[in-house]
């Protein structure tokens, strides 16, 4: 016990606040950042009686209710975990470390020591109502005794096995505590998942993907942005995951999809059913509206929700989209209206047919469609905008455009600066829309950036330069490792490793820059590229590279150049 003091002298405990988190089907008991932890103790002391306070920790990405003693996430589904005011701990010997008691525990060990303290009389014993029993031996030394085990039984040779060490304040405990600062946020970005409940090769959700890549980038600003965060030039990106596969699935389709689904091969269909069947429905125009509305309305609460907990945010805002999510993203992206986007939307402010993806009507023809645009003075925009992109389809076989049938697009209450697609099949569904070519001119009509970064064994991932430049082959750009090139990369060599243009325009899609970037492979991944297939199109989530990229590119729009720490 660490904070014993002389006799007759007493000070009282300094508490730390810990949260409980299930890893692994254990609970464990963390400790909150020491920043947080003054935040939670002055909250504490300034409370009153019967007045819930609340309070945020963990970057804002919880809050704390002080007085139901619970944690709760701030902008996804959780379960609310207990929080715990800790100022007594005790560890067995098959313990890896050190346990808070219970409050109510240690509040009577408190108590106890303050009296032995105050009268100089130790080898004080609290009993638990349990019947466990800790002795306060003198100020630096206490021993929990667990029931059937008595002071008598201190020469035995089982008393290690029926006791627990015993420590007043978290010193010495083995915890670290980070200093857990608060940053400013320089970056706003939202990422959604592709197919499926689980995102990545060891199936985790896309919150916790999401709270990994965000780990992921902090450490890397710290390691490549040194210089400018000495200096106060930047803060953190803050990446903030975007769900809609449970809110799909909550419709209630599952149901009648267990029923018709044949009984063998159950594994097989179930994999299936979860995962694969979300490319048809986003096919299916009834519930692609409904994919999309949920994207739209989970993105402007999102967007609100953290303006709301940040007031002083003043930066830009950037869309991630993994494999499926990065198709839906530049469905909602290319038809966006102009003028509808931040600070506030009508309420009903989406369109019945998009700008740009969407069909025309089959009645009336493509271009007799885009002719009656043409001479419409209020729908210039918009026939300019479709014109570019379909300038090249061949009208006389697709006579029903290059989008999505019937769909209302709902739009964003703000405009984002980049469009990141991870793994992404836009290039292949444009051209099944029957796009034969994106017109160089064309850009997103609310978003100035879009990259696509891929992995080069990714059977999902395709390109989207070519569709612009179809009668040149521009090699995509090849993607530094984060410490060197690897060496054992042959073909890649002749890739670019930089965003020039060799004076080949890659289009405005891109704002003239490149568009296509690709990953480099291990040399594990080379050996077989058939083995690493599935897991190269989930590997963007833990990929240091792929978030150095966004780093780089969102930072470049600020002016600070990342340190290149290869050489």
């Amino acid at each position: 016990m660490d904070q014993g003091l002389t006799a007759a002298t007493y000070e009282p405990i300094r508490p730390h606040w810990f949260y409980r988190k299930p890893v692994d089907d254990e609970d464990l008991w963390l400790p909150f950042s020491q920043y947080d932890n003054n935040k939670l103790n002055s909250a504490f002391d300034e409370s009153t009686e019967g007045q819930e306070e609340v309070v945020a920790t963990d970057d804002a990405h919880y809050d704390v209710l002080l007085r139901e003693r619970i944690r709760r996430a701030a902008y996804w589904e959780e379960e609310p975990t207990a929080v715990l005011r800790a100022t007594w701990f005790y560890k067995g010997d098959m313990d890896p470390h050190y346990i808070p008691y219970p409050e109510s525990l240690s509040e009577h060990l408190e108590l106890a020591y303050m009296e032995a303290t105050l009268r100089d009389q130790w080898r004080k014993t609290v009993e638990f109502p349990t019947g466990e029993v800790v002795v306060l031996l003198n100020p630096m030394l206490a021993t929990h005794w667990l029931p059937r085990t008595t002071v008598e039984d201190w020469d035995s040779s089982e008393m290690h096995r029926n006791t627990y060490s015993v420590k007043r304040g978290i010193e010495n405990t083995g915890y670290e505590i980070p200093e857990g600062e608060p940053e400013t946020v320089d970056h706003l970005v939202f990422m959604v998942h592709g197919i499926g409940p689980a995102c990545d090769i060891h199936f985790r959700s896309i919150i916790s993907c999401v709270n990994g890549f965000r780990t992921v980038a902090r450490d890397l600003v710290e390691t490549h942005c040194s210089a400018a965060r000495a200096e106060g030039q930047i803060g953190r990106v803050e990446f903030l995951p975007v769900d809609w596969h449970n809110p799909l699935h909550a419709t209630g389709v599952d149901k009648v999809i267990h029923r018709i689904t044949l009984p063998s091969i159950e594994r097989l269909r179930t994999f299936a059913n979860e995962t694969l069947l979300d490319l048809f429905f986003y096919s299916s125009p009834a519930y692609c509206q409904i994919i999309l509305d949920t994207v739209a309305t989970e993105l402007n609460r999102l967007h609100g929700l953290f303006c709301s907990r940040h007031p002083d945010f003043q930066g830009e805002v950037s869309l991630v989209g993994h494999s499926l999510g990065s198709l839906i993203l530049f469905d909602l992206l290319t038809n966006q209206v102009i003028g509808l986007g931040h600070p506030n939307i009508p309420e009903d402010s989406g369109r019945c047919v998009g700008a740009i993806l969407a069909p025309s009507p089959q009645s009336k023809g493509l271009k007799a469609t885009l002719s009656s645009l043409s001479s419409d003075g209020n729908q210039q925009s918009k026939f300019h905008r479709m014109r570019l992109m379909i300038s090249s389809v061949d009208n006389e076989s697709f006579n029903i455009g290059v989008g999505q049938a019937y769909i209302r697009y709902p739009q964003l209450s703000f405009n984002p600066c980049i469009l990141f697609a991870l793994g992404s099949p836009i290039g292949m569904f444009l051209t099944v829309r029957g796009l034969r070519h994106i017109d160089p001119d064309y850009s997103l009509p609310t978003c100035k950036g879009f990259y696509n970064i891929y992995h080069p064994l990714d059977p999902v991932a395709y390109r989207i330069e070519p569709l612009i430049q179809h009668n040149t082959c521009l090699p995509p750009v090849l993607i530094p490792h984060i410490t060197a090139k690897r060496t054992h990369l042959k073909s890649s060599t002749a890739l670019p490793q930089s965003g020039r243009t060799y004076g080949i325009s890659p289009g405005m899609l891109n704002r003239g820059r490149r568009i296509d970037y690709v990953l480099q492979q291990t040399a594990m991944e080379s050996i077989n590229e058939y083995l690493f297939a599935i897991q190269s199109h989930l590997c963007y989530w833990d990929s240091e590279d792929t978030a150095l990229l966004l780093l780089r590119e969102i930072y470049e729009e600020s002016g600070i150049v990342l340190e290149d720490l290869s050489s």
